[in-house]
């Protein structure tokens, strides 16, 4: 499948190398089965006549065939530049050492057709015929076939064998017989004998392989027979063995029962107490959450001012602190800005100290890592007055420094945090408690 004309000529190069180059003995068998294209033969036609095939080797091939040549032409006398005799004497080389095999079979017009249209086939060829086997070699094959296989006995093995050649020979006088009679022709050839008695052997390997499952399958359930008998003969003798002690059991059993209700008694008031605690626990439970509830409630209210004040000043670098840390005279609201910073960090607010933070190569880490549950009450009553300071706003301060709007966010943010934490953290001690 996928095999064509290109692939053809292929295969013909390597031949050729093997032949010409290589100078190995080969062998090209080619059968009529294997005629994909009738292109096939004209190149064979080709090699018959003359051992050349046209148009073969591209100028590169070409080229190569004659460089590797040459040293041994230039040996039987033809010169370096002849490139016809050097490739004459490369194609001698090939007809020495190439000998093509050509199997056909006679059957319909094909063969007749192809020896027309390609005449080296008969006159470059050594023509063998096969014809039909006698009686005595289709016996013979037979018997080699059934040497080794067990029929019982050689009498069993001669029968069988003289049995396949009456078949054979049956069907060959038959197939005479249709052609007389109907004019269409029907071939016994020794394929179809040698497939028959394949058939045969497979057949009977076939059956002897179920034939031997069946006595397993006969013999596996015999053995699981007897097994089942062992087994139920010794539960008996066990089930004997056990009766006194089954009847003991029963009175225990019965027993048991007895203590049970009484048992069973004590359990229900056991759980109506439960019950009871449960309800209880219940009530607690909603309580608890209402609690969690309400105080992540306010929580999630402060969270996103601080988690954006926080990706504000991820964007942030060293050079935006560079950027106002260099002001000599800062405007009034990067020094408002500082000043909140300082009061935060409980620093002295004033330029000085905002430089030298700024200047801290931990800043922003600082800023990151703030301990924003811990501000003392007094840090946020000096926060008041810049956070009630109208144009201490994200938007008015980026007016006059980018690096600063996100540093006032960030104050906004952990004032509203602190004043969200102070409302939430007694509800946190009344959940404590609750969970406790």
């Amino acid at each position: 499948r996928g095999y064509d004309y290109v692939a053809f000529h292929d295969d013909l190069k390597k031949l050729y190398e093997l032949a010409g180059v290589e100078l190995q003995d080969t062998v090209f068998l080619f059968t009529d089965t294997q005629i994909v294209v009738e292109e096939f033969l004209e190149d064979i036609n080709n090699m018959l006549n003359s051992g050349e095939v046209p148009n073969l080797f591209e100028a590169d091939e070409y080229e190569r065939i004659l460089s590797v040549t040459r040293p041994a032409a230039k040996e039987a006398g033809i010169g370096e530049q002849d490139r016809d005799g050097i490739f004459n004497y490369f194609v001698g080389r090939v007809r020495d050492n190439l000998h093509i095999v050509l199997c056909m079979s006679p059957v319909g017009d094909a063969f007749r057709s192809r020896c027309r249209m390609f005449p080296s086939l008969v006159n470059c060829c050594t023509i063998d015929w096969f014809t039909e086997w006698p009686r005595e070699a289709l016996l013979s094959v037979a018997r080699s076939f059934f040497e080794h296989v067990d029929l019982g006995d050689d009498e069993s093995k001669e029968k069988m064998a003289e049995m396949c050649v009456e078949i054979h020979t049956s069907v060959s006088t038959t197939a005479d017989r249709f052609y007389a009679e109907l004019r269409r022709r029907y071939y016994t050839t020794p394929t179809s004998y040698l497939e028959l008695i394949n058939l045969y052997l497979d057949m009977l390997g076939d059956k002897r392989k179920q034939l031997v499952q069946a006595r397993d399958r006969v013999a596996n359930g015999l053995r699981k027979l007897e097994e089942t008998n062992d087994v139920v003969a010794t539960m008996e003798v066990e089930l004997t063995d056990l009766q006194p002690k089954l009847h003991k059991k029963s009175e225990d059993t019965q027993k048991l029962m007895e203590q049970l209700v009484v048992d069973q008694k004590k359990a229900d008031k056991v759980r109506e107490v439960v019950v009871k605690e449960e309800a209880i626990a219940k009530q607690k439970e909603a309580e608890t959450k209402a609690i969690a509830t309400d105080a992540q409630k306010d929580l999630d209210e402060a969270l996103p001012a601080l988690e954006a004040a926080n990706k504000a000043l991820d964007s942030l670098d060293k050079n935006d602190i560079s950027e106002v840390r260099v002001f000599t005279k800062p405007p009034d609201l990067v020094l408002t800005v500082m000043e909140a910073i300082c009061i935060l960090f409980n620093i002295r607010p004033d330029w000085a100290n905002s430089k030298q933070l700024l200047g801290d190569s931990g800043f922003l880490r600082r800023m990151f890592e703030y301990e924003k549950d811990k501000i003392p009450e007094s840090t946020l009553r000096k926060l008041k007055k810049y956070i009630e300071n109208p144009k201490f706003v994200p938007e008015i301060v980026e007016k006059t420094s980018r690096a600063c709007k996100s540093m006032c966010m960030w104050v906004r943010a952990l004032d509203f945090y602190a004043k969200v934490f102070k409302t939430v953290e007694p509800k946190r001690a009344r959940l404590r408690t609750a969970q406790a």
